[in-house]
């Protein structure tokens, strides 16, 4: 568990403020460099912040800084309620007399409320918080609000926001709000960048840059092993079924009694080279058992004898090669002649 002090301004009207801003909406930092805070559950951070009553509001941190060394440390009001609005937690306070009197007399201009937050940022608790004049947390309208009051040069105002000089108050009131709410906007989309990378929802911009570069040259080189991987694996895959394809036509031609047992490598291999064509022989081969042809069958249904069948006879010639080599490899393939190495 964490506590953090941070100064806030508050609107020093003419008459003494009710509500005071304590804790911003969304993301937020202070002018110290200290953060990122985060306030994901305004209701729950109200809910433990009240559950004891009402809270102090002291001066300068006096409860903390002072009491302990038993000097004192006086409420100059309290908190006796909180609500979640738009931009973040207000309080609701009752003034006690000498507190009444230094917000008539403008001696403070603002608050720095003391909470509690985890070790993501997150805010779980509003303890306290204290006059002061050292402001911190600026992501608050009500401190814009201030410095207007009290002589800021709007035109400088207009041209830091990128307005036209005829920008009234509410054009510019409008526009600080907006760069208020994109700016705390911002600051959870680089969390939720850096949850999403494994890294510290509260991890500084400059380490987050570092830290993604570094993950994508080692995710790249992960990646490319990655796709030399698939493509090897879609290559196998491809190459067996090419296989499995010209065995299935190959072997369904010899089913079907075309005169390629001898030759059944061979024309597995053309087949998975140039499908078409190989298709195309194999389908204008007569088979062995077409009408007309004197072919002496083996036990296997296959041709037998020593001389060369018409069919033979008619691959020979295509292949320009004697028919006695596809009847010598028939009969070897037959008798399971033949050398086995």
């Amino acid at each position: 568990m964490h506590i953090a002090f941070h100064h806030v301004l508050f609107a020093q009207d003419a008459s003494v403020p009710e509500w005071l801003h304590l804790v911003p909406a969304g993301t937020f930092r202070g002018v110290d460099g200290r953060g990122p805070y985060r306030l994901t559950d305004p209701q729950a951070v109200i809910h433990a912040s009240m559950a004891d009553g009402k809270l102090p509001l002291d001066e300068n941190h006096a409860i903390d800084l002072a009491a302990p060394k038993g000097e004192p440390s006086p409420a100059r009001a309290w908190i006796v309620a909180m609500e979640a609005r738009s931009d973040g937690i207000h309080g609701r306070v009752e003034w006690t007399g000498p507190g009444q009197q230094l917000m008539s007399d403008r001696a403070y201009k603002g608050i720095s409320p003391a909470f509690v937050y985890g070790r993501d940022g997150t805010v779980s608790r509003v303890l306290r918080a204290s006059l002061t004049n050292t402001p911190n947390l600026t992501q608050l309208a009500a401190l814009h609000h201030q410095q207007e009051t009290t002589g800021m040069d709007l035109a400088a105002v207009r041209k830091a926001l990128g307005l036209t000089e005829a920008a009234d108050e509410a054009a510019i009131l409008a526009a600080i709000t907006a760069n208020a709410q994109a700016i705390a906007a911002h600051g959870q989309q680089l969390a939720r960048i850096a949850q999403a990378a494994g890294l510290d929802a509260a991890t500084a911009p400059d380490a987050l840059v570092t830290a993604l570069q570094t993950q994508q040259r080692a995710g790249d080189a992960d990646l490319a092993g990655k796709v030399v991987a698939l493509q090897t694996e879609l290559a196998t895959l491809q190459q067996s079924t090419t296989r499995r394809n010209a065995e299935a036509f190959v072997d369904g031609a010899i089913r079907a009694h075309k005169p390629i047992v001898s030759l059944r490598d061979h024309y597995i291999a053309r087949h998975m080279a140039n499908p078409a064509d190989t298709e195309k022989e194999i389908n204008a081969l007569p088979s062995i058992n077409a009408g007309g042809m004197d072919v002496s069958l083996n036990a296997r249904g296959e041709p037998d004898g020593d001389e060369a069948t018409p069919s033979e006879r008619a691959i020979a010639a295509k292949m320009n090669v004697d028919p006695k080599q596809l009847v010598a490899a028939r009969k070897k393939r037959t008798t399971g002649e033949g050398s086995a190495g």
